[in-house]
Formats: C-alpha cells, structure tokens, sequence
C-alpha cells in the first residue's frame, strides 16, 4: 500500500470502529491494526521525507568536515607562525601571514557554512511544497470521499 491508502485504511477503521456508549463519542479500536497501519506508514514514508533527513546529514557532515579543515588550517598556521617567530628578522612577516592564513581559512569555513544551509534551505522548501500538495490531495481526497458517501 502506499501512503495514501494507509492513511484511507486508517481513517476507515477508526470511522468504521464500534462506539461506546455514553461515552462522547469515543471509540472502541483494534490497537493491533493501528499498530501495523504505523508500521507500514514507516516503511512507505514518502521519498521526500527520507531524502530531507539524508541531506540534513550530508550538510552536518560538510559543515563537520569544514570545521576540521578549518581547525587544521589554522594549527598549521599557528605551528609556522611559531617556527618563524624564532627566526628573528622574519617575526613580523610570518605573522602578517599566519593572520591571513587564518582569515582565509575562516572565510572559506563561513562561505561553505552559508553554501550548506542555502543548499538545505532549498531543499527542505522544495520537500516542504512537495509534502503540502500531498496533505492537500489527501484533505481533498478526504472530502470527495465523504461527499460520496452522503
């Protein structure tokens, strides 16, 4: 079954599902179907969902690794702007550019930083406007099948 019609089955049950008596409408359910309708909701998650989590952990393992990078970058700068601080007459020149080592390497991290989360963003916009015409085809589905059954 695919999304949808787990959901239909779903819906069914609980519509189709013995009342209780003085009870304000509550119902009586068989917990073990719910429970295999949940299992199989899990299994047929539409692709977009799925494919949101993967790029949610592509972008942390990115901004991770650009940390690293960045974090090796600059102990590399430190270590040779210390090397060259022992060299006298070249102090200042070593640490003009362990400075714009640093800078640089700090400036890449912030601009693949920004790059990951646009990339994101426009991913999870565009799963976002996928799943909301699903909701939708489902609410309008929904209300075709309760018109037909009046």
């Amino acid at each position: 079954m695919d999304f949808e019609e787990i959901l239909n089955a779903l819906e069914d049950l609980v519509e189709n599902s013995w009342t209780l008596p003085m009870s304000g409408g509550r119902t009586v359910v068989d917990s073990a179907q719910i429970l295999d309708f949940v299992k199989e909701m899990r299994l047929n998650l539409p692709e977009e969902i799925k494919q949101s989590k993967r790029i949610i952990k592509e972008r942390d393992d990115i901004v991770s690794r650009a940390r690293i990078e960045a974090n090796g970058i600059i102990s590399a700068a430190q270590a040779q702007a210390k090397r060259m601080v022992s060299q006298e007459g070249i102090y200042k020149e070593a640490q003009i550019k362990a400075n714009d080592i640093v800078a640089n390497a700090q400036s890449a991290a912030k601009e693949l930083r920004a790059a990951t989360m646009e990339y994101c963003d426009n991913v999870l916009k565009k799963t976002e406007e996928t799943l909301r015409r699903g909701f939708e085809s489902i609410t309008e589905t929904r209300k075709n099948i309760r018109k037909a059954d009046k």
